[in-house]
């Protein structure tokens, strides 16, 4: 049991032992079997609000509201022509007020540790979901996780104002390297180059494994003109690894595209024309 888990169980016990005592208090004191039994449904009613909340402070609301009205109404008992002048009717009064608002506060406390805890499984699944992305063997982040990790940087790109960059990286012939080497050579130069890449990168940057020895990269917060000079030594870096010709494509935002799927597009292409071209980088926003 984690401490959120047992804060919870300690919280509700809490509000049922308090329930228990204030609802046995009400109806031990008001003279009225129909006005207890309603306090006991307000008190209820009250505790399901302050964790519910369908509205700001709507238990608090609720809970003083209640408190008068049952007051008010005791308060007319008491002065009322024949009351017996013994009747608890304030004592019932008070605790009735009383009780409702110390109710509103444990449920209110209670809500807490249910957000808290809430907020705790969330926490831990984003850790999880993040663990289940990375490719354990090359320690890059698995391609379709692709599309939902450009999304998120191309909205706080647009949404800060700031360069994004986007690079396509990979050999001329993956088919033909795996063919000379072997597959299991061809894994291991793979995971190679992306520990290359992980390692020259900062850790704001993200490394995609995109399939035949090509890695997408996503350079937040990066103008052209330093992604160009990042794609020289990664591309450098990986030829000396696979002892073949690697290039690269690069696309920015927003000179090139703005959304995520046009600069996918953008990198594809002007790798593919660094290759037909025989360069080792390539941009359209470098070559316009």
């Amino acid at each position: 049991m984690t401490d959120y888990t047992r804060e919870i169980w300690v919280r509700i016990f809490m509000l049922a032992i308090w329930l228990a005592l204030a609802i046995g208090a009400v109806t031990v004191l008001d003279p009225e079997r129909d006005t207890s039994a309603v306090v006991a449904v307000l008190i209820a009613v009250i505790a399901g609000l302050a964790i519910l909340r369908p509205f700001r402070a709507s238990h608090l609301v609720i809970a003083a509201v209640a408190a008068l009205a049952y007051a008010a109404v005791q308060g007319l008992r008491a002065s009322a022509p024949g009351a017996d002048p013994n009747g608890t009717y304030i004592p019932a009064a008070a605790a009735g007020a009383f009780a409702m608002v110390i109710t509103a506060i444990i449920g209110d406390a209670l809500r807490s540790a249910l957000l808290a805890y809430d907020a705790e499984l969330m926490s831990r699944s984003q850790v999880i979901a993040e663990i289940e992305a990375v490719d354990p063997h090359t320690g890059a982040t698995k391609q379709q996780h692709a599309e939902r990790l450009m999304n998120l940087e191309v909205e706080r790109a647009r949404r800060y104002g700031h360069a994004f960059t986007l690079l396509m990286i990979g050999p001329d012939d993956w088919a033909d390297y795996v063919s000379r080497n072997g597959p299991q050579a061809a894994e291991q130069s793979a995971a190679q180059l992306s520990q290359e890449y992980l390692t020259r990168l900062r850790t704001v940057d993200t490394v995609i494994q995109m399939g035949e020895g090509a890695y997408l990269l996503l350079l937040p917060e990066t103008p052209i003109e330093g992604a160009q000079v990042v794609a020289e030594k990664l591309a450098a870096a990986a030829q000396e690894i696979l002892g073949v010709e690697v290039r690269c494509g690069i696309a920015a935002f927003p000179d090139d595209e703005v959304t995520s799927s046009g600069l996918m597009r953008e990198a594809e292409e002007a790798l593919e024309f660094a290759r037909a071209a025989a360069i080792r980088v390539a941009s359209r926003s470098l070559l316009s």
